[in-house]
């Protein structure tokens, strides 16, 4: 309690009785913090909107849309699917950035008000979402394409619900063929991230 101070630690001392004649063993010396969570324990809050309300692409409360896949080939990071008390759950570890594609199947959010993601990090202190419209080509690059990317600050070791207006994603003039969904953040390549609830709706949270 008196060590007020500890940003200049210099001395260590060892003393005891009895005086002079004292044999004692030493290792292990060092501080400590507390560990640092790295996983989540809870799953992440069960969305309450109605399903006739939300266009799904990950979550077990809803019936999902076909999604082409989860980690594009040319998306920097490790995806491991698994359950958290039961609840499917997209781990992406050592990420850069991922790429998830319904390139076959697009979205048609046009009459969806927001987009909907839980994230869960214990070291990224930047999370960025890009959602990207092919246009009505529906083909990468055809010229119409148009995008855009928000970007948070999350809390750490607790779940993170961003429930997003579209209308925030001012560059997504268009939201009829959305075919690209990606998730980025910092420290580039080195980002733990657990997702779920992925989805769009036309209600704001505090009705849902």
């Amino acid at each position: 309690t008196g060590l007020t101070t500890t940003g200049h630690i210099a001395q260590l001392i060892f003393s005891g009785n009895p005086a002079g004649t004292g044999t004692v063993f030493i290792d292990n010396v060092y501080f400590s913090k507390p560990a640092t969570i790295l996983e989540p324990t809870v799953a992440a809050p069960t969305p309450t909107a109605l399903a006739s309300n939300v266009i799904s692409l990950f979550s077990n409360a809803y019936t999902n849309v076909p999604v082409d896949t989860w980690q594009t080939s040319w998306s920097s990071g490790v995806l491991t699917n698994i359950q958290i008390q039961g609840n499917d759950t997209k781990k992406y570890s050592n990420l850069d950035f991922v790429g998830i594609e319904s390139t076959t199947s697009q979205i048609n959010a046009t009459n969806m008000l927001y987009f909907h993601v839980d994230a869960w990090t214990p070291n990224m202190t930047l999370f960025r979402v890009k959602l990207v419209d092919f246009g009505a080509n529906a083909a990468y690059g055809g010229g119409d394409d148009v995008e855009h990317e928000i970007v948070f600050t999350p809390t750490l070791t607790s779940w993170n619900s961003y429930h997003i207006p579209l209308s925030d994603f001012t560059g997504l003039i268009t939201k009829g063929h959305i075919a690209q969904l990606i998730f980025s953040g910092q420290p580039i390549g080195g980002g733990s991230l657990f997702v779920d609830n992925v989805y769009f709706s036309t209600t704001a949270l505090s009705n849902q």
